[in-house]
């Protein structure tokens, strides 16, 4: 098998405020006349180590190869340390204008000065300013961590990674406080006990990494799935190793392709030891339509059974129109609804429409005389939305009557509420608005009934407008989306994967890593029980860590994924899968 050219590319995460989440390893090019024992030598870990870190790389290996080394600063954590100093206020000063001069925000500066402030600011108060950032180092290296984002609840993380509230406490005191944006947790310490075997092609001692399941034909051991992966590695702006600055300031192509590329080679191992013959070649793209051009120019992809990427959909669509190969775009675009082509396969198709559409199949499936409320705001854009979605629940047998209530001046008044629920029978609201006031004022007015009422909120998407909306809500209001992503940690195959990740990499995945994984196991799983892409892609629907997949090709255009899932919160304020 061909030597893999460019490896994984393991870095560090984008830095947040006061915390960095650092990640175990970075790349390093290789010097004329080193070998894996000088660099392992440097780098103070044993040579067989290293190889286990680089299992396509001999032990001489030539100058500008990329490979993995351990990356010497991981396991120190920078942990924000307040400071204040005393800032005397000049006249026309303003609250902006300090927080500004101070890089803190206007919360941060009142929050400091609470009683001084709460008549106003005035010249020559003494404000209490948070200073400088001091740094002390939290060991992480043997632990498995999080870094928190929003809808993160301490419940939800115990149960998640299966650990006591007692225990999670214990290792981070600061949780005293509660949760925070960006705070990077300690879980629990990384198993030591599964080790990797070096040899080409295998994983962690040969365990699949998940068994679908869902094609009932047995692999064609005999066939030789040949597959390209086209990534912005941007190996040609760095000489050496990732520069730590570089890193800091978060360069999000670099994250995103690194951390795609992680979730398929995990993939790509645990197919191999399957016993699925997959060779691979890997192609950096720069990002850059350029270098695209120069790949095509070099290479002969018409033995290709696939190529996944470029990363970007436009330069997956030009790709597609310059090589005879399938060419699989892996992120969704709001690009793609004009760009088709017949060998270009969206493996994301998560507009509007189609969430629309399975929302509304999963209502008539299920509809058992419920009384149907839909609230929506008095945007223009979204009225057309409206009275599509009302005309299709119309054509459901049985409903007599669908009730639309909007704001008056930003608000929807209780009484209404109040006259058109029905106690003897469950309630459905259809919330029809991505209008942050609209969202606010209707769970608000539904927290008064939801003891004495049977209730269920619908909407098209979980977007930005529930972002401040606490979870115990959506819970009791059985808050029930579509999505083409979700990830059920209560599924074995699931923490199998996410333990595996992590005694890999000694992080957790990320969206962008379990993207990868998805993607490209699914497809040469496919293509590994099917004869033809025609008919790997026809083989029905799939459902990996977090995607599903289901294809259709349209007359004269692509393939597209067409998978969605529907999700509902339950009262223990865990979202499970009903269909």
């Amino acid at each position: 098998m061909k030597r893999i050219k460019f490896l994984v590319l393991i870095l560090m995460l984008c830095t947040f405020n006061m915390v960095a989440q650092q990640k175990k390893y970075v790349s390093y090019v290789v010097k004329n006349g080193e070998t894996m024992k000088s660099i392992a030598k440097d780098y103070d870990i044993s040579t067989r180590d290293l190889l286990r870190l680089n299992p396509d790389i001999g032990r001489k290996p030539k100058e500008n190869t990329v490979i993995i080394v351990p990356n010497k600063n991981y396991g120190k954590q920078v942990i924000g340390v307040e400071k204040t100093e005393t800032y005397i206020v000049k006249p026309k000063e303003t609250l902006f204008g300090i927080s500004k001069k101070h890089n803190i925000t206007i919360e941060e500066l009142i929050e400091a000065n609470p009683e001084l402030l709460n008549d106003g600011l005035k010249i020559g108060m003494h404000l209490e300013i948070p200073a400088a950032i001091e740094s002390k180092e939290s060991d992480l290296t043997n632990y498995i961590t999080h870094t928190v984002v929003k809808d993160d609840t301490v419940y939800n993380l115990t149960k998640k990674y299966e650990v006591s509230q007692e225990n999670l406490m214990a290792l981070n005191p600061a949780l005293s406080e509660g949760l925070k944006l960006g705070m990077v947790l300690k879980i629990k310490p990384i198993a030591t006990t599964i080790e990797e075997d070096i040899t080409e092609g295998s994983f962690e001692g040969g365990e699949e990494v998940v068994d679908t399941g869902l094609f009932e034909e047995p692999f064609n051991l005999k066939k030789t799935i040949d597959v390209a992966i086209m990534l912005p590695y941007q190996l040609n702006k760095y000489s050496d190793s990732i520069p730590e600055k570089v890193l800091s300031k978060g360069n999000s192509i670099l994250n995103i392709a690194t951390d795609f590329h992680m979730g398929s080679v995990m993939a790509i191992d645990s197919l191999r030891s399957k016993g699925v013959t997959v060779n691979i070649k890997y192609f950096d793209t720069q990002n850059s339509k350029y270098k695209l051009q120069t790949i095509v120019n070099n290479n002969d992809f018409s033995e290709t059974d696939v190529i996944i990427g470029p990363l970007f959909y436009a330069k997956a669509h030009w790709l597609s129109k310059h090589v005879n190969a399938p060419v699989i775009a892996p992120i969704y675009s709001k690009d793609q609804k004009s760009l088709s082509a017949s060998n270009l396969i969206k493996s994301d198709d998560a507009n509007d429409l189609l969430l629309e559409e399975h929302l509304l199949d999963y209502m008539k499936a299920t509809y058992n005389g419920e009384n149907i409320i839909v609230i929506n705001d008095v945007e223009e854009k979204s009225q057309s939305r409206l009275w599509r979605v009302v005309n299709k629940l119309k054509t459901i047998d049985s409903i007599q009557d669908i009730t639309v209530l909007k704001p008056s001046k930003g608000n929807i008044e209780n009484a209404k509420f109040a006259q058109k629920l029905k106690k003897n029978t469950k309630n459905w609201i259809f919330l029809i608005s991505d209008e942050i006031v609209t969202t606010a004022t209707a769970i608000n007015n539904l927290k008064g009934f939801m003891e004495d009422y049977d209730l269920t909120l619908l909407s098209i998407d979980k977007g930005r407008n529930f972002d401040k909306i606490d979870n115990s809500f959506l819970g009791q209001l059985n808050f029930t989306y579509p999505t083409t992503d979700f990830v059920n940690m209560q599924d074995p195959k699931v923490k199998n994967f996410y333990t595996k990740f992590s005694a890999k990499y000694a992080t957790l995945p990320s969206k962008y890593a379990v993207r990868g994984f998805d993607v490209t196991y699914d497809i040469l799983l496919r293509l590994a029980s099917e004869n033809s892409i025609e008919e790997a892609l026809r083989a029905g629907k799939s459902s990996r860590i977090s995607a599903v997949f289901n294809y259709n090709k349209k007359l004269f255009g692509s393939f597209e994924n067409n998978g969605v899932y529907i999700i509902k919160y339950n009262k223990e304020l865990s979202p499970v899968l009903v269909e």
